[in-house]
């Protein structure tokens, strides 16, 4: 026969709670300066806040909401707009300004440029101009003085515009009817054109004549020399 156990009136201690022994401290948060103080615990989640209704749950905010505080406080939570930033306003820079010699270069190019134009102008208009005899003279080189039976050159010169062209004249002798109409042929600058009419004396006597000649084209010019022959005998 087996004897119990005497039974044991010692109640077995209950389990110790490790995080029990630990303080935790109690999360604050301070707001401004009148000191609202948020607590927020393990299971009260109250929001205490100085004023008429100090006290409002946590679990019924809008957390939508702006929230509006004094001047001088935090502000942070959704929906509060963030503070605007203005850009730096950098120095314009003043213009450079141009060095004397630049300036001295450009209105002497411009000079240069107008002189150039000037120049090719007045070319061109040379030669789009037409020939223009602009003057004529006669007169004999070498006359006959006392010379019997001689013939004299009687030499017409005539003054252009320097246009190239053509040149029609005749000769008028005082002894004889007018002569033929001649050409003769000037190049492009060319100014002075000669015109020779050769005269043949012969005979005893003086007699005095008179040779003009006739410009016809490219503009009417006459011009007039008075022609001497003198033959005292043989």
């Amino acid at each position: 026969m087996t004897r119990p156990e005497p039974a044991d009136d010692r109640a077995m201690p209950p389990p110790t709670d490790p995080w029990a022994t630990i303080n935790r401290p109690v999360p604050t948060v301070f707001l401004g300066n009148t000191d609202p103080t948020a607590v927020a615990g393990p299971l009260d989640r109250t929001v205490h806040l100085s004023g008429a209704n100090p006290t409002v749950p946590a679990a019924h905010q809008d957390a939508s909401a702006p929230t509006v505080r004094a001047p001088g406080e935090i502000r942070f939570g959704p929906g509060v707009p963030a503070p605007a930033t203005t850009a730096p306003q950098w120095p314009s820079a003043a213009p450079a300004k141009r060095p004397r010699w630049r300036r001295a270069v450009s209105v002497l190019s411009s000079l240069l440029t107008l002189a150039l134009v000037v120049v090719v102008g007045l070319y061109v208009w040379q030669q789009l101009r037409p020939l223009v005899v602009e003057s004529a003279t006669v007169a004999v080189p070498e006359p006959a003085g006392n010379r019997c039976d001689v013939t004299v050159d009687v030499v017409a010169t005539v003054q252009t515009n320097g246009r190239g062209g053509t040149i029609r004249y005749q000769w008028f002798r005082s002894d004889a009817a007018p002569g033929a109409v001649l050409t003769e042929q000037v190049g492009s600058g060319q100014r002075t054109a000669t015109l020779t009419l050769r005269w043949t004396f012969s005979g005893v006597g003086t007699t005095t004549e008179r040779a003009t000649v006739n410009i016809v084209e490219p503009s009417p010019v006459q011009a007039t020399t008075p022609v001497t022959y003198r033959c005292e005998g043989r």
